[in-house]
């Protein structure tokens, strides 16, 4: 797990010359009404970050649909990426199995197995990215092929390949000091309960560590964002709990009505808890913001379960719940 996260920034740039080398069949005869992207995990958290870091120039909406099910408006004007690491992510597969009853052709993500047998058989686009990886350390590989999709198509501009580029040298610039950091802050929340804040507009990072925490610091861990939390869940901070530890994840590009709400949160959480830290981000792009945050995320993920004295990598319940699942037909 240390290698694969401290390659990230070559993953990108190698997810970048597949991007390029893709080809596509797919046309439109009308223009595309909205997105969809199915998948679950690391593999559905691409089209989060797409409709994150686009919301601005996407003219339509991007739906992430993490169900056995599509939504009832899919139809000939959607563009539907199927996203599966593995290939054998049995939600996803079902989305493809819908799809094609009502004639559709989605394009298809994955490293191999069953969606790559879907695709090939329907002659459907498909992108094969690298095998033989935990899927949750593929995420460059898996995100960056939904931009090159969505920008075939006419949705975004191509600006995101720079963008790359300047976020792989950011992250080679700071990795070692978000290495020693992380470390330093992983022993303040060892055995915790971590809830995760930010502003709505870094929502996908939040949803990413807290899915790395799960997995890689077997801890549980919940997220809510600036404003929405402050119309509810600040309510609930109310009585001294050493269990919990909160992370709050700052950026220089804050809207200044979210900054107030993020103070008064603070002070009201800090009235009852010693263990709340703040998190800023680096970079001078939004784009930038939101890997440093990613990759921030997945060392202080691993440094948690080191600490704690687990394998970062092993997610033996997943893989019995896997076995359980395909025992049932």
């Amino acid at each position: 797990m240390y290698e694969l996260i401290k390659n990230f920034p070559e993953q990108l740039i190698k997810a970048l010359e597949i991007g390029e080398q893709a080809s596509f069949k797919t046309q439109f005869d009308t223009p595309i009404k909205n997105v969809v992207v199915a998948g679950l995990g690391a593999s559905g958290f691409g089209g989060n970050i797409l409709a994150e870091l686009f919301r601005e120039e996407l003219k339509v909406p991007v739906v992430v649909n993490k169900s056995y099910f599509l939504p009832g408006f899919v139809d000939s004007s959607t563009l539907l990426i199927l996203s599966s690491y593995s290939g054998n992510t049995e939600e996803t597969i079902s989305c493809a199995q819908q799809a094609l009853k009502k004639g559709l052709r989605p394009i298809c993500v994955t490293s191999g197995g069953k969606l790559e047998e879907v695709a090939l058989k329907n002659n459907l686009d498909l992108i094969k990215i690298p095998s033989g990886f935990p899927p949750r350390t593929c995420l460059g590989y898996s995100t960056l092929q939904l931009f090159f999709i969505a920008n075939h198509f006419g949705l975004i501009n191509n600006s995101f390949k720079a963008s790359v580029l300047n976020v792989v040298e950011l992250l080679k610039a700071e990795q070692q000091k978000i290495m020693e950091d992380t470390e330093f802050l992983s022993a303040k929340l060892a055995r915790k309960i971590i809830v995760l804040y930010a502003e709505d507009k870094y929502e996908s990072t939040l949803l990413r560590l807290k899915q790395q925490i799960n997995e890689n610091s077997k801890l549980h861990c919940w997220y809510n964002v600036i404003p929405e939390m402050n119309h509810n869940e600040l309510v609930g901070w109310r009585e001294e709990n050493d269990a919990l530890a909160v992370l709050v994840f700052r950026a220089d590009d804050e809207y200044e009505r979210n900054t107030h709400r993020i103070l008064f949160k603070k002070d009201v959480i800090e009235a009852i808890s010693k263990n709340v830290f703040d998190i800023h981000a680096k970079g001078s792009t939004s784009f930038e913001k939101h890997f440093y945050f990613i990759h921030f995320g997945d060392w202080l993920s691993y440094h948690l379960g080191v600490l704690q004295g687990y394998d970062p990598t092993e997610i033996d319940v997943l893989n019995k719940l896997k076995g359980h699942m395909s025992s049932i037909k």
